[in-house]
C-alpha cells in the first residue's frame, strides 16, 4: 500500500492556495514522497490557468476593490470561481496511479477517483466523451466551467468541476475543483464573458444531491475514494510543515 502525506488545509486567500499547491509539488521533487491534499476558500476567488492573461476575462479592478481574491495556477486551463467548492491537490509519481513505464496514462484512468467519489455521493458521472452529444458541445472557453472537453465530468447533460494537470520528469501533480453550489449572479459581476445559458450547462452538488453533505464530509468521501482507487494510506501531517515554504 502506498504511503500519502494527507494535508487538511484550512481556508485560505487564493495567493496561498495556490502558493502552497506549487510547494507541495516541489517538495515532492525533492523527497519524492506523494502528498494528497484537500482545502477551502477564505472569500470568494477565481483562479486562472498559467498561460491566460486574467485581464482579459476579469475585470481586475473591480475584483481588487471588492477584495476577490484572483491568483495563477501553475496548471492550466480557464478561469475558475471558488468558494463553496471542495478543492483538492495531489503529487505522486506515475507508478502511484497505475502508469506503466514510457506510456502516458489519460485523465480517464487518473480521474476515475472523482467518479467514485460522485458514485459515494449516490450520483451516476462520467466522461464527457461519453456523451452522444459531445461533439457538438465540444467547445474551448476562457472559463473552466464554460469549456468541455472529453474528460472533463458529467452529471446527466451538465458539467461539474474542473481538473488541471502539471508534470515534471516522473512526477504528475494535478488540482480540482468539485463545487458545492455555484453562485453565477458573483460570477457575472467581475467575468468579461459568460454565457447566458452557463447554469443549464453547469451543475453542483446542491442541484444534483436531496441533502447536501457539509464541506469536511465531502473532503473524507474525497479523500477515501482516492485511497480505494489507487490504493493509497494516508498519514495525516501538519500544514505548518508547509507554510515555512510558502513564505520563502
Amino acid at each position: 500500500m502506498k504511503i500519502f502525506r494527507l494535508i487538511r488545509s484550512r481556508p485560505a486567500s487564493a495567493a496561498y492556495n495556490m502558493a502552497l499547491d506549487e510547494k507541495i509539488f516541489f517538495r515532492y521533487l525533492d523527497d519524492g514522497i506523494p502528498a494528497f491534499r484537500v482545502y477551502g476558500w477564505e472569500t470568494p476567488s477565481f483562479t486562472y490557468g498559467v498561460s491566460q492573461h486574467p485581464e482579459e476575462g476579469l475585470d481586475m479592478g473591480l475584483c481588487a476593490s471588492d477584495g476577490v481574491g484572483v491568483a495563477k495556477r501553475m496548471t492550466g486551463g480557464g478561469i475558475l470561481l471558488h468558494g463553496d467548492d471542495v478543492t483538492y491537490s495531489f503529487v505522486c509519481g506515475k507508478e502511484d496511479v497505475g502508469e506503466p513505464k514510457g506510456v502516458l496514462v489519460s485523465y480517464r484512468e487518473i480521474c476515475a477517483f472523482l467518479i467514485r467519489f460522485y458514485a459515494s455521493c449516490g450520483l451516476k458521472a462520467s466522461f464527457a466523451a461519453a456523451r452522444s452529444d459531445f461533439k457538438d458541445k465540444c467547445v474551448p472557453h476562457s472559463l473552466c466551467s464554460a469549456s468541455c472537453e472529453k474528460y472533463d465530468i458529467v452529471i446527466g447533460s451538465r458539467k461539474i468541476g474542473g481538473n488541471a494537470q502539471k508534470r515534471a520528469r516522473r512526477a504528475i501533480f494535478q488540482h480540482g475543483s468539485i463545487p458545492r453550489s455555484v453562485n453565477w449572479d458573483f460570477a457575472r459581476r467581475y467575468m468579461r464573458s459568460l454565457p447566458a445559458d452557463i447554469a443549464s450547462n453547469v451543475t453542483a452538488l446542491s442541484h444534483e444531491m436531496a441533502v447536501l453533505p457539509g464541506k469536511r464530509a465531502l473532503e473524507t468521501k474525497l479523500t477515501e475514494a482516492f485511497a480505494a482507487e489507487f490504493g493509497a494510506h494516508f498519514k495525516e501531517e501538519n500544514e505548518d510543515l508547509y507554510e515555512t515554504r510558502v513564505a520563502e
